[in-house]
């Protein structure tokens, strides 16, 4: 999408799919063979499949939040869009970003098909940019108040160093949108022109959180079919597990989420077959979900704007 990946030899293209394969791989390994298979197996097939179709049923609500932000912000920066395109595309992007390896391939995806509309990847590129750290900042703002009421709802400290590493994040926002580096500046810009009044930050902030909370209840959804405890924890604890799913290194979030969920759940009791059952439940029912964007595949790009 850009000089500098144009330019790259052959093989350092195919390095960073090799890369997220490894670290899934890897990270799954470790995590299934510290664990107890027999107490693992027994919570996932005891598992009520109404509760975890209910969590499936929540996918096409996530896709259509986040396309409804997509939209507003490709409309927002002169890009045309329309909204019914919008959806099959984001829902595409979902499916594609959980089954290929690098957790953005369905990004890339959804911009290169949307630059069929419009000849060029940077306004699409743009549009995919801010949609993300639009996005990012939302889930963020929720971490940050899951660990604020940590001990007053669960009564026992936050996981070690969470608050420090989310005010650092917080920081690290704060003076990158104040004083960007010459070579943020223009996204930067065009975040600003997205959030450019006080009715567009409302708007972003409405659809962002709800997006956040929908991927919540998902997992609440998932303790209940897995008869699992989540309680509170779903505002505190999940937002903060699924930090490590912002960083693009494994296939769908596999690997990290498990390894991130056994940790941030242990603070709370849970051993880790419990915590590795309801992370390795919520990827199978957004999985399946998801597969409905396919017949996206089935239909031309358009070429006409969209």
């Amino acid at each position: 999408m850009s000089l500098g990946q144009a330019t790259k030899p052959r093989w350092a293209k195919g390095l960073r799919p090799l890369l997220s394969l490894g670290v899934t791989a890897g990270l799954l390994a470790a995590a299934l063979g510290a664990l107890d298979q027999a107490r693992l197996r027994a919570l996932l097939e005891g598992a009520n499949p109404a509760w975890l179709a209910a969590a499936a049923l929540l996918v096409p609500v996530q896709v259509f939040l986040g396309a409804r932000r997509w939209h507003r912000v490709s409309v927002d920066l002169g890009i045309a869009l329309n909204l019914r395109r919008a959806v099959e595309e984001y829902g595409l992007s979902i499916l594609l970003n959980q089954v290929l390896p690098g957790g953005m391939a369905g990004d890339a995806a959804r911009v290169w098909r949307q630059k069929q509309g419009h000849g060029s990847f940077s306004a699409p590129l743009k549009a995919a940019l801010v949609d993300r750290i639009i996005g990012h900042w939302a889930h963020l703002l929720v971490t940050a108040i899951g660990i604020l009421v940590w001990v007053p709802l669960h009564e026992t400290a936050a996981p070690s160093g969470s608050g420090t590493l989310v005010g650092v994040m917080v920081l690290a926002f704060a003076v990158l949108w104040s004083r960007p580096p010459p070579g943020l500046r223009s996204l930067v810009g065009d975040t600003r022109i997205a959030l450019g009044s006080a009715q567009k930050v409302g708007f972003h902030t409405s659809i962002s959180v709800s997006l956040v909370f929908t991927f919540l209840a998902s997992f609440w959804l998932c303790a209940q079919g897995l008869g699992l405890p989540l309680g509170w924890a779903a505002l505190t604890a999940v937002p903060l597990l699924m930090l490590i799913m912002v960083v693009p290194l494994s296939l769908g979030g596999w690997g990290l989420r498990e390894v991130s969920a056994a940790v941030v759940l242990s603070f709370l009791g849970w051993n880790a077959e419990e915590a590795v059952a309801l992370s390795a439940a919520y990827g199978v029912v957004n999985l399946i979900g998801a597969l409905p964007a396919a017949g996206v595949l089935l239909r031309p790009v358009a070429r006409e704007a969209m």
